[in-house]
């Protein structure tokens, strides 16, 4: 098989009793995607590294991932769903009856709870669909989504997909950490959409009202995301004299959006921006972007409250584990990262913008 797709000048078996050829140097990223496909028919699989001008490839076992437990992915959805539900029941029957006169006055109650439930859901589910259409795509060995329930108000605490085998090359782990944030990105700006069509507009005198109760607040950017501000430029709604737009409980549904691809494009560990970084970068360049996104967390006050302050300590844990200077590292880790995908850092860049969220303490 190795024969077949490159010049093989020698080949021994190494001291763990691996099969390894040397080869000699080319363009591979094509080939070895290739010679991955005919090993896996037989169950095996094989890494290339630069050894001394040439390049050496060696071929090992797949690990036998075991059966998929869909059984556990599916009971853990749907605690999800009900947590986020009740998140959701909460945010409107237990709200004060001032704000929900004023912001609700005529307007089905239930349907708002499952409206501010459904967001919130459906950002989280389009986002890790997004992360499996890219393993799929790939045919890369991954497990579902393992949705993870929280408490009010939020529901959740998002979801994760485990990687079990190394995707082949740069390009695949580059399409592993973006998928996700692109397609949650544009779910949040649906909702964010949605949420200024629909929402409420009130009197300036009602405003007063509810600002004086502190019952309404008003948050500039950096402490909602720079995405609520450009949607606010655009005047998606005409507003009457006097009056003033309230988003309402979608709000914390779009800040949720944003919270996620915020956190998940950082450079850390092996979340979303942590393949990006390794895949742009290299292993150096990753372990230097860890410890700018750790800084960034920690000038935007992670460290101060709640869900913010459980988020900052255990990027902590990690920083002191040494895990997120650990990337995944490819199969093929020679051939450089498709021009394509450099040019989607940069909107990776953009979301991390759009996205950022600092914390008031």
């Amino acid at each position: 098989m190795l024969e077949n797709r490159f010049t093989v000048l020698d080949w021994y078996v190494d001291v763990n009793g691996l099969p390894t050829f040397v080869i000699a140097k080319e363009q591979i990223k094509h080939k070895f995607q290739q010679l991955l496909g005919d090993l896996r028919n037989h169950n095996l699989a094989a890494r290339i590294v630069e050894v001394s001008e040439k390049y050496v490839i060696s071929v090992f076992p797949r690990r036998n991932s075991g059966k998929p437990r869909k059984l556990i992915n599916l009971l853990m959805f749907l605690a999800t769903v009900g947590a986020i539900s009740l998140a959701g029941y909460t945010a409107i029957f237990y709200a004060d009856p001032r704000v929900t006169a004023a912001l609700f006055a005529g307007s089905n109650l239930t349907l708002q709870a499952v409206i501010y439930a459904a967001s919130i859901l459906s950002i989280i589910a389009i986002h890790e669909t997004g992360h499996v259409i890219a393993n799929r795509h790939h045919k890369m060995d991954a497990t579902l989504p393992y949705f993870v329930p929280g408490p009010p108000p939020i529901g959740t605490f998002g979801a994760v997909i485990s990687l079990r085998a190394p995707p082949a090359n740069r390009d695949q782990l580059f399409d592993l950490g973006f998928s996700g944030p692109i397609a949650g990105f544009m779910a949040t700006i649906c909702v964010a959409v949605f949420a200024y069509l629909t929402a409420p507009i009130i009197t300036l005198h009602e405003a007063d009202a509810l600002l004086k109760a502190n019952l309404l607040s008003v948050s500039p950017w950096p402490y909602t995301p720079l995405l609520l501000d450009f949607l606010d430029q655009l005047g998606l709604r005409t507003v009457p004299a006097d009056h003033i737009l309230v988003l309402t409980q979608l709000v914390l549904a779009i800040e949720v959006g944003a919270l996620i691809t915020f956190l998940n494009l950082l450079p850390v560990w092996q979340l979303d921006g942590g393949h990006i970084a390794r895949a742009i970068f290299g292993e150096k360049g990753h372990k230097i972007a860890a410890f700018v996104g750790f800084i960034v967390l920690l000038v935007a006050g992670y460290w101060a409250e709640n869900y913010w302050g459980f988020a900052f300590l255990l990027i902590i844990f990690m920083v002191a584990s040494r895990r997120p200077l650990e990337g995944v590292e490819p199969l093929d880790d020679i051939s450089p990262l498709s021009t394509s995908r450099k040019l989607l850092f940069v909107v990776a860049l953009v979301m991390l913008a759009f996205s950022f969220v600092a914390i008031r303490f």
